[in-house]
């Protein structure tokens, strides 16, 4: 029997995840801690050189400084064997790229206000980076992993960061490359200005579909990033016109032109979208940062328009948590959901799909950037949350559904499986019973 590979005697890998230039990322399980972790090991012909070793030691100390809910944390690093470890927080969930796809494949785009709320909170993560001294160097949908269950979007693969302001050899995606990168040659610098450039790029394919500039050789691109003007977004969606001085600055050609930082950059896109958001929907709450306190107890938030369906799910709850405190909040509609939410952050919702004024999709998609909706636990109870509609709650994190009519017996014990899953608490299951709504 083949022994497990184990890594600074506590990391026993699992399995390979993917694999690149600098080297392997493998899921390994922490057999100290009992929790899986992504351990990259960087690739022998790098790691023996000592200037490669004492580069990768810094950086290692500058990652594990930084302490954001949306940037991959470092546990650990250091030698092992003839290469060089860093084991670091394990994000089960899908890239944004690969969101973006699916949402092209099916003829739409990421919802806009989601959208909007990925930038915020990946331009969050991104000015720790650089508080930390660090550029990125590969801003990219790829780099970015939304998380299952809790849509948290996370920035990861810090293979190419340097420290700001860095004199260095050009590195990174051609894509997504800012123009003093492909001038290096030239005594180029890289600074803070070069991710907000890449992250410009990452932006306009979420919200568009496309990359600023996409061309079949690597030359062309290069030089399409460093010569000509990318399409103003409105030119591939008239709506978005309001984004268009924001795209404007974050991909000029000279870095002195652009946002000076992260947050600059999402103070833009902050006043932009005030000019964009449509009136039907300017009564939905935002955020401000302060909220209610809750009350004691775990607290479930009942969407939906049907009165009867409303008072069903919460009987549902009460059976589901028989020992334990647990307060039913009921609404109507998202905007009232989102009034509730903004008060009393609910730890599980249950939520319908098909509703007058915002669907299920956008008033969920407002709800993660409240206060505590991020560690919301959703369940889809509707009779028109179809395969379509299914994979655009994906990328809210959902993957529990039950489909309209629906026994008592079946959301009892699909809310106690998400609770138990969750470690909200021991949830009871009811007895056999053949009511239905």
């Amino acid at each position: 029997m083949t022994r497990p590979v184990l890594i600074d005697g506590r990391y026993e890998v699992e399995a390979e995840l993917g694999r690149g230039a600098m080297g392997v990322v493998y899921r390994a399980r922490d057999i100290e801690l009992g929790r899986a972790v992504a351990l990259k090991l960087i690739a022998p012909e790098y790691a023996r050189s000592s200037r490669v070793a004492a580069y990768l030691q810094r950086e290692a100390r500058a990652l594990a400084t930084i302490r954001s809910h949306h940037v991959v944390q470092v546990y650990a690093s250091g030698p092992h064997k003839d290469s060089y470890f860093f084991a670091m927080e394990f994000i089960r969930g899908r890239s944004l790229d690969t969101i973006i796809n699916e949402h092209k494949a099916h003829g739409t785009f990421v919802p806009i206000y989601r959208a909007l709320t990925i930038l915020r909170q990946i331009a969050r993560g991104l000015a720790a980076v650089h508080a930390a001294g660090i550029v990125h160097r590969d801003i990219k949908p790829a780099n970015i992993v939304i998380e299952e269950n809790t849509g948290r979007p996370v920035l990861v693969d810090f293979g190419l960061a340097v420290p700001a302001d860095a004199r260095v050899a050009a590195a990174g995606t051609p894509a997504v490359m800012a123009p003093e990168q492909g001038r290096l040659l030239q005594g180029s610098i890289v600074t803070i200005r070069t991710d907000i450039y890449s992250l410009g790029c990452t932006a306009y394919k979420l919200l568009t579909g496309r990359l600023p500039f996409e061309s079949k050789t690597i030359p062309d691109l290069l030089r399409a990033h460093m010569t000509e003007e990318a399409k103003p977004v409105s030119s591939l969606r008239p709506d978005l016109a309001p984004f268009d001085p924001v795209f404007a600055r974050a991909l000029a050609k000279n870095p002195d032109e652009r946002y000076a930082s992260a947050e600059e950059l999402t103070l833009a896109l902050d006043q932009a979208e005030a000019q964009w958001i449509p009136p039907d929907l300017s009564s939905a709450p935002f955020s401000t940062g302060a909220f209610s306190q809750p009350g004691p107890g775990l607290r479930v938030l009942v969407v939906d328009d049907d009165d009867m369906f409303r008072a069903f799910a919460a009987r549902a709850v009460k059976l589901a948590f028989q020992d334990v405190p647990v307060r039913v909040l009921a609404a109507g509609s998202g905007i009232e959901a989102l009034t509730s939410a903004l008060h009393n952050p609910p730890n599980l919702v249950l939520l319908d799909f098909d509703m007058p004024g915002l669907d299920g999709i956008h008033t969920l998609s407002r709800l993660r950037v409240l206060p505590g909706g991020l560690e919301a636990r959703i369940l889809v109870v509707s009779a028109r949350a179809e395969e379509q509609e299914r994979w655009r709650f994906s990328v809210l994190g959902v993957h529990d559904f039950l489909a309209k009519p629906v026994q008592l017996q079946d959301l009892v014990d699909t809310v106690a499986r998400i609770a138990r899953r969750s470690g909200f608490t021991s949830a009871n299951e009811l007895p056999p019973s053949s009511q239905m709504a």
